[in-house]
């Protein structure tokens, strides 16, 4: 495993093999198929510690939504993307409230995706569906969205984070993604520039 390994789950073998193959070539070498979601878990209770899952949302026309909060809990370490057919905004938005880093339209082209992984990798939380909106902010953030807030206007990793406040990174990412709900932005940059621009962190804060 170069990134560790990747763990792709999708019950359609065409797309499975071209998102294997394409992820191979692109981020790990380390790439376990399979065309059911039990075996994915499998894979990672017995000990071969993926970075990532690349998850369908249906498997023979079922739903793994309410699953999804059951798999971040029972693997906190561990990154997951759904990439899925379903676009509508309901949709997407149940998914990332369930603590998974990125939802991904399988309409988006290979680059987008091998982007988003790639992000998802680096700390972030993503989402890549054509027409997409983030939903915008309807409350004030919390003391602890504007400490992420902070942190992340200063470039620090979700790890560093963690550090500094003495809590898990898995913690941070719950944290982090609250933040982005609430301020209605899908990455890190965007959460810098909507801060700035409403005021919420001071522009002298930012790292240079």
């Amino acid at each position: 495993m170069s990134v560790s390994s990747i763990v792709v789950a999708d019950d359609h073998p065409v797309f499975r093999t071209a998102l294997s193959t394409l992820l191979r070539k692109s981020v790990s070498n380390a790439v376990v198929e399979t065309s059911d979601i039990g075996e994915a878990l499998a894979v990672a209770r017995e000990g071969a510690h993926p970075a990532l899952f690349v998850l369908d949302l249906y498997y023979a026309r079922v739903s793994i939504l309410q699953a999804l909060p059951k798999i971040r809990a029972e693997f906190p370490r561990i990154a997951i993307v759904v990439v899925s057919m379903a676009e509508d905004q309901a949709t997407i938005r149940s998914v990332m409230a369930s603590g998974v880093n990125a939802y991904v339209s399988k309409a988006m082209p290979p680059e987008s995706i091998i982007e988003a992984v790639n992000l998802v990798l680096a700390g972030e939380t993503v989402v890549k569906v054509p027409g997409y909106r983030a939903e915008p902010a309807s409350r004030p953030l919390s003391e602890r969205q504007l400490e992420m807030l902070t942190y992340i206007a200063q470039g620090k990793s979700n790890k560093e984070i963690a550090t500094a406040l003495a809590i898990s990174p898995f913690t941070v990412r719950i944290h982090v993604s609250a933040l982005f709900r609430a301020i209605g932005v899908n990455s890190r940059a965007a959460a810098v520039t909507k801060g700035v621009n409403d005021g919420l962190i001071d522009p002298l804060s930012l790292a240079s």
